[in-house]
């Protein structure tokens, strides 16, 4: 799960926390690298079988496939793109905020935003018996850096609570996570918003990639899933 000291060593300026952390001594040995694949791949499995056709108060429901997007946080963290002690995360359409779970144990702060108030409730049941069934396993808990809000993500009223309760802003995220529902007006968002080298991930792209102005696609097949595409804000 963990990159490389070769991989480190190739990695950008910007990323040169990762080096720091590992001379720390802070990144999990073998065998706690062991333990935190087994809970990723439990609570992947767990979500993926909770998967149901659904129309909320928006329109149809969607639902990454976080089997397969597990091999694609394995490739973010080769390549030195995310930082549990650094990176800031926000899926813009967290449903039951199963990324925002996932992600946690891979990044500083995981923030969700979900328009629907039905599906967003779902988040503390499912997030309660994945915790159950963790602890049954001996496996890690979720991180307690996950927050969740009931909103809109393209209004500015949804960022100022954002701001207001965990003291970030739109323009500080790191990295940015959609399924392809309004992914050309979250493009346009962060294009003109967001700071510098921030990151877009967008789920469930077919053959024909979208463009994005402002921003350029960095990797067409993020770890060769066929799910998800990576692109980048500014110069790389």
């Amino acid at each position: 799960m963990r990159p490389s000291k070769s991989d480190l060593g190739r990695s950008p300026k910007w990323n040169a926390g990762i080096v720091e952390r590992w001379n720390e001594g802070l990144v999990a040995d073998s065998m706690d690298n062991h333990r935190l694949s087994k809970t990723v791949d439990l609570i992947a499995r767990y979500y993926d079988a909770c998967k149901v056709g659904y129309v909320g108060h928006e329109g149809y429901r969607k639902s990454t496939d976080l089997v397969k997007f597990t091999r694609c946080i394995d490739e973010l963290s080769r390549l030195g793109l995310i930082d549990p002690n650094h990176t800031l995360f926000l899926d813009l359409g967290c449903a039951d905020g199963r990324v925002n779970v996932l992600m946690s144990y891979f990044v500083k702060l995981s923030v969700g935003i979900e328009i629907d108030p039905e599906i967003l409730a779902e988040y503390n049941p499912r997030k309660k018996e994945i915790g159950h069934k963790l602890l049954r396993a001996n496996l890690i808990q979720p991180m307690d850096n996950i927050v969740l809000f009931q909103g809109n993500s393209l209004e500015a009223a949804t960022y100022k609570q954002i701001e207001s309760k965990v003291n970030v802003k739109f323009n500080q995220i790191d990295l940015f996570y959609t399924y392809i529902t309004l992914h050309d007006l979250f493009g346009a968002k962060i294009a003109a918003e967001a700071k510098p080298k921030a990151l877009y991930l967008v789920y469930g792209f077919s053959k024909i990639l979208p463009r994005y102005q402002g921003l350029e696609l960095l990797i067409p097949d993020l770890a060769s899933q066929g799910i998800v595409a990576l692109y980048g804000k500014g110069e790389f």
